[in-house]
């Protein structure tokens, strides 16, 4: 075999060997890279937070309803009540602009006759008109809510449909924002502990779910009527307490973090 012939094959044994290793690095390099970008596991965990509310605002409905033969009577006779209402209100506290109007209807009456077999036969005749007439008061006084209660009922309020204890936007807005921080903050130790568990940490966030706030906004309803206006001939009595009580508001997130 002559010189020249050896060399020639040296120098492509040369040559395949550089290729196989270059290309068997090349290869090593890509699955290093995969498996790390893969090596990334995930962890779902539940962060909750929750905290007493105390209201800062009260809903009150207070309604006047007076019947007479005619509708404009009996509207006169609203009207002359309700403003009689209003003005002890006014006089008790209650601001012009906590005051507005929720219902008003005027509805006519008719002649109701009892049959034999004793059900209840409504006739086309109209013998009279019922007029009713709702306020809501929205007050952030709280103290006042039993006076303002007796003081309508004594003015002619004969229904007092309904008492909300609520929170006020601005207040609810900043419990849902402090619940959400402390929310993230339970799920992020949550996942330290247990990554910390399994020789792993954490590394990232993959993704952030915001269930939202329970409770909000606050409220204790209660309903309370009176089938008539008290007269001056009724004995007062000490108004009922109205307490406003507080209420469990809860926030929750659902976050993967990345683990490695």
């Amino acid at each position: 075999m002559s010189i020249g012939l050896i060399g020639t094959i040296c120098g492509l044994v040369i040559v395949f060997l550089f290729l196989f290793v270059f290309n068997n690095v090349a290869y090593a390099q890509s699955t290093i890279i995969q498996n790390v970008s893969s090596s990334n596991s995930t962890l779902s965990v539940i962060g909750n937070a929750e905290a007493m509310v105390k209201p800062d605002k009260v809903t009150l409905t207070l309604s006047v309803e007076t019947t007479n033969k005619t509708a404009n009577a009996a509207l006169i006779a609203n009207s002359e009540t309700m403003n009689n209402v209003l003005d002890a209100l006014k006089s008790s506290g209650v601001k012009e602009n906590e005051t507005s109007t929720s219902f008003f209807n005027i509805s006519p009456n008719y002649n109701i006759t009892q049959e034999e077999d004793f059900r209840p036969i409504q006739s086309r005749d109209i013998i009279g008109y019922t007029v009713t007439n709702s306020i809501t008061v929205d007050s952030p006084n709280l103290l006042n809510v039993s006076q303002w209660i007796d003081t309508a009922v004594q003015a002619g309020a004969n229904d007092v449909s309904s008492i909300s204890f609520i929170l006020s936007d601005k207040k609810s807005e900043l419990i849902k924002n402090d619940l959400l921080r402390q929310a993230i903050m339970d799920a992020k130790n949550k996942a330290d502990i247990s990554a910390s568990a399994l020789g792993l940490e954490v590394v990232g966030v993959r993704s952030i779910v915001i269930e939202g706030s329970d409770g909000i906004p606050v409220s204790s309803r209660q309903s309370f009527f009176a089938s008539e206006a008290i007269d001056s001939a009724t004995p007062r009595v000490s108004p009922p307490p109205i307490i406003a009580g507080e209420q469990k508001v809860t926030s929750s997130v659902n976050i993967t973090f990345l683990i490695n």
